[in-house]
This record gives C-alpha cells, structure tokens and sequence, in this order.
C-alpha cells in the first residue's frame, strides 16, 4: 500500500496559508479520487484510504502542527508496517519559486520544520518528498510570518491549476514510480 503524507497545520485559521499546501494537494487528490477524509485519534490526523488507479493508498494530514508531523507519520507508518519505498511526503517550500514542484527519492531537511520532524522520527530521509513552492515575493523579512500568511488573491486565482498539477503528480508517483514522477513534474509552474 502507498502511504501520501501532506503536512500542515490544522485548524481554520491556517486552512489557506502557504504553510498548508501539502494539505491542499493531499486533499486535493482525495478529492479527484472519490476518497473522503475522517478524523483518526489513533494516528492524531485526518486519514483515507482508497484505490489510486489499482493500487490501495493511504492518505494522512498530521494534526499535530507542522513541528511536530513526524510523531504522527511514524505511527501510521509502523501501524501500515510501510516500506520506505512507498511513502511520498508533501510540503511546502519557500525557497522554491510559486507553483513550481520538485520531487525527489531522498535528501535533506533543508531547514523545514515539519520535514526535520518526519526524518527525526523515521530516523532516515530516504522516502520520496514533493516540494511545492511558495516564494510569491522576491524579499521575505520574517519566514515564520510569511509561510503562515496567505495567499495573495493572485495566487489564490493560480491555485486550483497548481494543485491539480501537483495531485497529477502524486498519482503518478503512485502508478509509475519516483522517476517517472520526476521527469514529468519537475518543472517551472509557467513551462
């Protein structure tokens, strides 16, 4: 079964801020594929499950806070008992210019927060990540501030297209694999 994690920070008030963006395309693939999201206290997140094409996934949005997402990825890991191989985990980026995606099989942290969490926990960063980028602005004087602002109406306009773009690109993680999820994906939003 392949595991989608989107990180984010529950709660109204954090539903359309940059910082939330791998729960907008978690959810916005749940929702292309028929699959509805419930609270699960087990693994302290929102969870589905459902079929992807053939293959039985299983999507997660920690509730924990971003911070603290790697508490909640490992216990549905472990519960799924989930090969390395098949977790794809999808966060935000700032240092990745609006809309472009960039997915990769491993790497670093690179200073995200919820991403330090999930390695920390797993005690490995060889599992696929999908960045989404949310740099709107060329200059950014407080990070904390600007990943928890929203987006700007701009971009709000571009979102539906990014996220559709970003769900494709989950779903053929899932079918074809981390290569083929690259070569397709990795690409500039304007391309």
């Amino acid at each position: 079964m392949k595991l989608i994690v989107g990180l984010g920070n529950p709660g109204k008030e954090y539903d359309l801020t940059r910082h939330n963006a791998g729960f907008m395309v978690v959810e916005e693939l749940a929702r292309e594929s028929g699959i509805e999201f419930k609270k699960n206290r087990r693994f302290k997140a929102l969870t589905a499950e459902g079929l992807i094409g053939s293959e039985r996934c299983y999507l997660a949005m920690p509730q924990t806070f971003m911070n603290l997402s790697g508490h909640s990825a490992r216990s549905i890991i472990n519960w799924l008992k989930s090969e390395i191989d098949d977790i794809l985990l999808v966060i935000d980026d700032v240092a990745l210019p609006f809309g472009d995606i960039r997915i990769r099989p491993k790497g670093s942290n690179a200073g995200h927060k919820g991403l330090r969490s999930v390695i920390a926990c797993l005690g490995t960063s060889e599992f696929s990540r999908m960045r989404i980028g949310i740099m709107g602005r060329d200059v950014i004087k407080d990070c904390s501030d600007y990943v928890l602002s929203g987006f700007t109406k701009k971009e709000q306009k571009l979102l539906p297209d990014i996220l559709g773009r970003a769900s494709r690109a989950c779903e053929c993680w899932v079918k074809e694999g981390v290569t083929t999820a690259m070569n397709k994906y990795n690409s500039r939003r304007s391309e």
